[in-house]
């Protein structure tokens, strides 16, 4: 359960420059209900690979063969494993970057001057950024550096610790910063002057302890954090939900200053693939065209490093191709977010196409009764289909399995088969142009009947409502082997939201008894689905931001990529509800219970 809400002005410029944890996927009806390449892979979304598969490709590592054309550990021996075969995660992470330039805000431009194409003051211009971030980053010492002949200053709640040295056109120092966890306002400031024939430009500022010579896309911590799972889902990254996006010219730059809108470059996130060799998870904006779509396409072939991929799927023991899931928009069926009018406007422009009539035998009866919400399941799954096509057209010379997915709403199967049924008559068989359907599977309590007022009462009206949803997750079963297609979580987990009794919520993030509720929910999902790619809903949160912004979810699986994997799940502690957040903050017993599924 993801509750979308609107943010008052004060508190959006707080964190819009951050990883939007908030109000980005599910609304609050979820818990209600709950290739032509090479070896003989294909990018239909099917396993092919050379070995003996044990079970279907989107849900299972198979017992031999490799992910690659005769890639790195091809004749080693098989490998145990170091992820799970079926546990995924949306990217999200309070810092997954080593560097914090990445998400700083946008240079403001001083006295009418320009800036250049990534976001600088031209030369004789100046400019300020300031980023309310006290509350994210961690008190220490960053490597700060820069190239130019012009002046860079460094406020707020950072301080300039040194002199200034060049060597090959860089210069360098380092800043003192000191975080202010649970308070907004407190902001770090750059500051850039620049004399005619002056320039600053290719600012970085390291996290401490990353060595700028050495220094990779990402913080070393985010990769430790993340290594246990399969595939990564980048619908928050791409600045999903809202997206305006048509063109492939408006996208966002990997040489853009800061961040753009909250958008991270497709560049990084193909980046992060080629570093880890895990899955990609990917959503196509609601507006792109065509063009976009094929753009997209190429890029991915062109950059998607096979070489890499294949060497770190061996190193860790994964031996299925690798697979690039795709899925349009984000939850068109929810109407707190744009694309539902957006699908909906599509398919009101062409009635004789869309006509919202269902004819198929699931439920909800609600469902099979809006009308306008049967249209947008109808046009979801037509344009899936086309992207779907084109993408795997694009990537048909690589060995990349191209798996579309069709995202559904948990409540019940009606709107997914309204999509199938659709495409079936249109197009043919869905499973020639469909992998999965997923779906969002939180599990949560409300604040009704006492549920909320003790940690002993919330945990027994959770797993209460977990194993309510083992009849609509039975029906989501018979649908996909009805259409013979996998099953797939593309969100999950807990979905605490609320301000009432928000401690008590708060603290269930740390006990022990949160770990086996997870392990339960997950349980019952093998039993309906089997080891169906499960993508929990985050991988970190953003730990120092106020208190009361927890009303609208805590969605990490760690409260922080600086917590250490290997430890924060040990010793768990059955809570009182005396304690205070501090003092059992350190606990990750979500993180413990979706990682305790590797190598499995």
């Amino acid at each position: 359960m993801k509750l979308s809400f609107a943010l008052t002005a004060a508190a959006a410029a707080s964190i819009a420059l951050l990883a939007p944890l908030v109000a980005c996927g599910s609304s609050s009806d979820d818990a209600a209900g709950g290739d032509a390449g090479k070896n003989g892979k294909s990018n239909d979304g099917g396993a092919t690979g050379t070995g003996d598969a044990s079970c279907a490709s989107l849900a299972c590592t198979s017992d031999g063969g490799t992910g690659g054309d005769g890639g790195p550990g091809a004749d080693s021996g098989p490998v145990t494993p170091t992820v799970s075969s079926w546990m995924g995660i949306n990217a999200d992470a309070d810092l997954p970057w080593s560097d914090v330039a990445t998400q700083l805000a946008a240079f403001t431009i001083s006295n009418g001057g320009k800036a250049d194409a990534n976001g600088y003051p031209v030369a004789g211009a100046s400019g300020t950024s300031s980023t309310d971030m006290g509350f994210l980053l961690p008190s220490g010492t960053y490597a700060i550096s820069f190239t130019g002949s012009g002046t860079l200053t460094v406020g707020g709640i950072g301080k300039l610790a040194g002199t200034w040295t060049t060597s090959g056109g860089v210069r360098s120092n380092t800043v003192t910063i000191t975080g202010t966890p649970g308070t907004f306002g407190q902001s770090l400031t750059l500051g850039i002057t620049n004399t005619a024939g002056q320039s600053v430009t290719g600012i970085h500022l390291y996290l401490p302890g990353v060595a700028p010579a050495s220094a990779g896309t990402f913080s070393p911590q985010y990769l430790a954090m993340l290594k246990p799972f399969r595939a990564v889902r980048f619908m928050d990254w791409a600045g999903t939900n809202g997206s305006t996006i048509a063109d492939w010219s408006a996208r966002t730059l990997p040489t853009t200053f800061g961040v753009n809108a909250g958008i991270v470059p497709w560049e990084t996130m193909i980046e992060l693939l080629n570093e880890t060799g895990k899955d990609g998870w990917i959503n196509v904006p609601e507006h792109a065209t065509d063009a976009y779509v094929k753009s997209l396409g190429d890029l991915f072939a062109t950059n998607l490093d096979m070489t890499r991929i294949d060497a770190a799927r061996a190193a860790a023991g994964l031996t299925t191709p690798f697979t690039l899931y795709v899925e349009y928009a984000n939850e068109t069926w929810n109407g707190s977010f744009t694309a539902n009018a957006t699908l909906l406007a599509a398919a009101n422009a062409a009635p004789t196409t869309y006509t919202g009539m269902y004819t198929g035998s699931y439920g909800p009866s609600f469902m099979v009764q809006d009308t306008n919400l049967m249209k947008v399941g109808q046009v979801e799954g037509d344009r899936l289909v086309q992207i779907g096509m084109s993408l795997r057209k694009e990537l048909a010379s690589t060995p990349v399995t191209v798996a579309p997915v069709l995202a559904g709403w948990a409540l019940g199967p009606a709107y997914s088969d309204d999509a199938l049924t659709f495409i079936k008559a249109k197009y043919g068989d869905p499973k020639q142009y469909v992998s999965a359907v997923a779906i969002a599977p939180y599990f949560s309590v409300d604040d009704s009947n006492g549920q909320t007022d003790s940690l002993g009462n919330l945990f027994t009206a959770l797993d209460t409502a977990i194993d309510a949803t083992d009849a609509t997750l039975q029906q989501f079963a018979m649908l996909v082997s009805q259409y013979g297609l996998q099953m797939t979580a593309y969100e999950g987990g807990q979905g605490f939201t609320g301000s009432t009794n928000l401690t008590v919520k708060h603290l269930a993030q740390y006990d022990a008894r949160m770990n086996a509720s997870y392990a339960r929910a997950l349980t019952l999902w093998q039993k309906d689905v089997g080891n169906a790619l499960y993508m929990h809903f985050v991988l970190a949160s953003q730990p120092g931001i106020p208190e009361s912004f927890f009303q609208y979810g805590f969605w990490g699986a760690a409260g922080s990529v600086l917590l250490d994997p290997s430890t924060c799940g040990n010793n768990l502690p059955t809570l009182t509800g005396s304690e205070t957040i501090a003092s059992v903050s350190s606990g990750c017993p979500k993180y413990a219970a979706l990682a305790a599924h590797v190598p499995e």
